[in-house]
C-alpha cells in the first residue's frame, strides 16, 4: 500500500466518497427546497399561508386555557368547533391534498372541543351522574 503523505491511497478514496456524498446531498437538499418552494401548497400560495394564519386560532385557544370557563362563550366557541370540522373535510377533499390546513383545523378542533367541555361543565350541562346518585341515596 502507497502512502501519500499522512494518508493512504485507501483514506483518500475515502475522503473522496465522503465530500461526493456530502455535495449530493447538499444538491437534494436544495432541489427539495426548490421543489416545496414552486409546488401547489408552497409558499407562493394562499394554499400554504391561509393555514399559516389560522395556526393563530390554535395559540389564541391554547393561550385561553388559562382563563375561567365563566368567560368561554359557548356560541363562538360552537361556532369555532363547526368552521374548523367544515374546514378539515375541505383540506381533506381539496386537490392538491392540504396536509397543513388539515393539522391546523384538527389541533383547532381539538382545542375548541375541550373549552367546549370546560363551559358545559361550568354551566352544569355535563354533572357526574355519580354525584347525582350519591346525594339522593
Amino acid at each position: 500500500m502507497f502512502v501519500f503523505g499522512v494518508c493512504s491511497i485507501d483514506c483518500l478514496n475515502l475522503k473522496l466518497q465522503v465530500l461526493q456524498s456530502y455535495q449530493s446531498q447538499k444538491y437534494l437538499s436544495m432541489a427539495s427546497v426548490r421543489a416545496f418552494w414552486n409546488s401547489p401548497v408552497g409558499p407562493k400560495t394562499t394554499h400554504f399561508w391561509g393555514p399559516v394564519a389560522n395556526w393563530g386560532f390554535v395559540v389564541a385557544g391554547l393561550v385561553d386555557l388559562k382563563k375561567p370557563p365563566e368567560m368561554i362563550s359557548g356560541n363562538m366557541t360552537t361556532a369555532m368547533c363547526i368552521y374548523s370540522g367544515l374546514f378539515m373535510r375541505f383540506a381533506w377533499m381539496v386537490q392538491p391534498r392540504n396536509y397543513l390546513l388539515l393539522a391546523c383545523h384538527a389541533s383547532n378542533e381539538t382545542v375548541q372541543l375541550y373549552h367546549l367541555s370546560r363551559w358545559a361543565r361550568s354551566q352544569g350541562y355535563l354533572s357526574e351522574k355519580k354525584k347525582d346518585e350519591a346525594s339522593s341515596q
